[in-house]
């Protein structure tokens, strides 16, 4: 035991980085968080998908252009989005953590933009029901349907969801890669 003790007290380098273990544990909250979302947006997904207006209900979720394909992937991008994060922000840690990344600074900045990137699903999948329930009242027009003044309003409100639900997984990759971006330019 004496010598296993000496062999630990050998290999001992100097001190240790935190930054590189507050950068593995941020990876392994990135992958908890994403199998925690995973079930609640794969709920949220098919709740989406199943809308049915209850005023009209020929205005169903299929009625929006293109609208069922991104919301049906959603769920795998999320997810693969999290296990990325996950992968990459522990890759970080372990250079880190090895010497290996140059200088170690970490702001409260990169943080923020990491977090936001989960803010931003959580977001999207509060605000899109009411904004499909909306355009839906808006489309229906009281049984009217859109009044004829309002020229060329129809193909808007009709891609208006799809284009909602692309900003704000989009706003979720950009917030996160430039999150991580930041993290990897301050460590070379």
């Amino acid at each position: 035991m004496k010598k296993l003790v000496e062999f630990f007290k050998s290999s001992e380098k100097g001190a240790m980085n935190l930054v590189g273990i507050l950068m593995m544990g941020i990876g392994m909250v990135f992958l908890s968080v994403g199998f925690i979302m995973f079930p609640i947006v794969t709920t949220a997904t098919d709740a989406l998908l199943a809308y049915t207006n209850a005023v009209n209900v020929t205005i169903v979720a299929a009625c929006f252009t293109g609208f069922t394909a991104v919301t049906g992937i959603t769920p795998l991008l999320v997810l693969i989005g999290y296990v990325a994060a996950a992968i990459f922000s522990m890759y970080l840690g372990v250079k880190i953590a090895k010497g290996a990344a140059g200088s170690t600074q970490l702001d409260l900045g990169t943080l923020l933009l990491l977090g936001l990137s989960m803010i931003f699903i959580a977001i999207a999948l509060i605000i899109l029901p009411v904004s499909i329930d909306g355009i839906s009242t808006v489309w229906h027009g009281g049984g009217e349907g859109i009044n004829v003044a309002y020229v060329g309003l129809e193909p808007v409100l009709i891609l208006c969801p799809l284009l909602i639900l692309i900003s704000f997984v989009s706003a979720a990759v950009l917030s996160g890669f430039f999150g991580f971006k930041r993290v990897a330019s301050s460590q070379i």
